[in-house]
């Protein structure tokens, strides 16, 4: 059986950030089918891993490094001696703060590539240490995995030379649809949810503008997630909209607020997949979105999009599911639809086929050749 290291030295021990919360799913998902025996290499120890892969896979944990170039470059030296003495086949990085070298082969996963497509963003401090890890590790990867088409296209674009190479391999709901929290306890009032730390990406101030401008006392924000700049409530600036702040709340809380709210608001100016909007549509919760990046495309027809940078023209959305009748509950039938379009079984076939594929390239010396996209998103 061929063995596999999942590489995943950049997420922090013990704190489920999306990098890593895709990559046990992709674990146990690989488990279950069967054909690769399972390494992580990561600073999760094994009682911190999630019990559907805790004890079903070998666990090496590492420090998570304070200086990521650095810490690429020596992992070009260490990983492949740690795959010689575990006779590791194929390197799975998941994210590029991973392995240049090590194994017969390796395939690496982008998740998004904010500090090129952000306004501003591709000239600071990130994206001088940020693009020559991307170019070391992707540029020695027989596959790369990109996990929207947006964010595909967005590598084909800064880096042409892994358009043959890249494939496209979406993510799907991780939230169970039945989680419940009995003495979860939703607010008595409307609210507009929005799911994320407040980085730049996410424009949760547009959101803050767009209720203020709703002109509706009744209706109010949900946030979970870390604001520590206080964004929202900044650029609320001082207008009467009730807004509650929550972070590291349970599932069954979560999916509660799910259910209750008037509808998920996604107002990112960039997403590489955005998970809150396959969980909103499982749990019958509207999608309001922006219309650039990967949302529009993993929203599908469950949604209803606005331009990010027009305030006024997400008010006009939620005015519209406010006030016309029948358009929540067409908005949440069709997301129905769309997030059944996701599967994490499907995620963890395509994951086995690309590695396989890798490995049957390097067996036969030959680079990296172009082979169907993997479950393009719908």
């Amino acid at each position: 059986m061929p063995r596999v290291l999942v590489n995943m030295p950049s997420q922090f021990g013990g704190r489920p950030s999306g990098v890593a919360r895709v990559a046990f799913r992709v674990i146990a998902g690989l488990v279950e089918r069967g054909t690769f025996a399972v390494v992580l290499r990561s600073p999760w120890t094994r009682d911190q891993l999630p019990p559907a892969i805790r004890d079903r896979i070998e666990v090496v944990t590492v420090p998570r490094p304070r200086i990521m170039l650095l810490d690429v470059l020596r992992q070009a030296f260490a990983v492949p001696r740690l795959c010689r003495a575990l006779d590791i086949d194929v390197v799975l990085n998941a994210d590029p703060y991973g392995a240049a070298f090590g194994g017969r082969t390796r395939v690496s996963v982008v998740h998004d590539l904010y500090f090129r497509t952000l306004p501003g963003r591709h000239r600071s401090r990130e994206a001088l240490t940020t693009d020559p890890i991307f170019r070391l590790v992707l540029a020695n990867s027989a596959r790369v995995i990109a996990v929207s088409e947006a964010t595909r296209s967005d590598l084909g674009r800064h880096y042409p030379f892994l358009r043959d190479r890249s494939h496209t391999v979406p993510s799907a709901a991780m939230l169970d649809p039945s989680a419940c929290d009995p003495a979860s306890d939703a607010p008595a009032w409307e609210f507009v949810l929005a799911v994320g730390n407040a980085m730049y990406n996410k424009n949760f101030g547009t959101l803050a503008r767009a209720v203020a401008a709703l002109g509706r006392p009744e209706v109010g924000i949900v946030h979970v997630g870390e604001d520590p700049d206080e964004a929202i409530a900044t650029a609320l600036d001082g207008a009467p909209v009730r807004l509650l702040r929550l972070s590291r709340i349970g599932e069954g809380r979560l999916a509660a607020l799910y259910r209750d709210a008037l509808c998920l608001c996604v107002p990112s100016f960039a997403e590489g997949f955005c998970l809150p909007v396959l969980e909103a549509q499982a749990l019958g919760c509207p999608v309001v979105c922006s219309d650039r990046s990967a949302t529009p495309e993993i929203a599908g027809a469950g949604a209803l999009t606005f331009d990010p940078s027009d305030a006024q023209a997400l008010t006009a959305c939620l005015r519209r599911l406010l006030d016309e009748p029948g358009l929540r509950a067409a908005l949440i039938a069709r997301g129905h639809d769309n997030a059944r379009l996701y599967d994490w079984a499907e995620t963890a076939r395509r994951y086995e086929a690309l590695m396989l594929d890798a490995l049957r390239d390097a067996a036969r010396g030959k680079p990296a050749r172009e082979v169907p996209h993997a479950h393009p998103a719908p």
